[in-house]
């Protein structure tokens, strides 16, 4: 009888593979969440909500190029929020221009 040399995945790898993608989203939806609440807190009030009187208006201006950030369990993709017609130079402390990739990584 002629055996046949089939690969076989078995299934708990194609799982663990769809947890590692669930995890991923979860940590890249978490860091935009973090960089929308840096603005958010840069501003003194949320996306969309109007200026208290008095206070200065500064407008969001959309988000950056998407950018990739690498990490030990992955690479994830965020956009980077803009304000304009700022006095203040705003620049995010959790992900900072050139950064590219974790401590750890590098």
């Amino acid at each position: 009888m002629e055996k046949k040399n089939t690969p076989q995945e078995p299934a708990s790898m194609t799982a663990y593979e769809a947890l590692e993608d669930w995890a991923r989203i979860r940590v890249q939806e978490y860091i935009q969440e973090l960089l929308e609440e840096e603005v958010t807190v840069f501003l003194g009030r949320r996306k969309s909500a109007r200026a208290m009187e008095g206070t200065s208006t500064v407008p969001r201006n959309g988000f950056g190029k998407p950018r990739r950030f690498a990490m030990m369990s992955g690479t994830v993709q965020v956009r980077r929020p803009r304000v304009r017609s700022s006095d203040e130079h705003f620049e995010s402390k959790i992900l900072p221009l050139f950064h590219r990739k974790s401590k750890q990584l590098g």
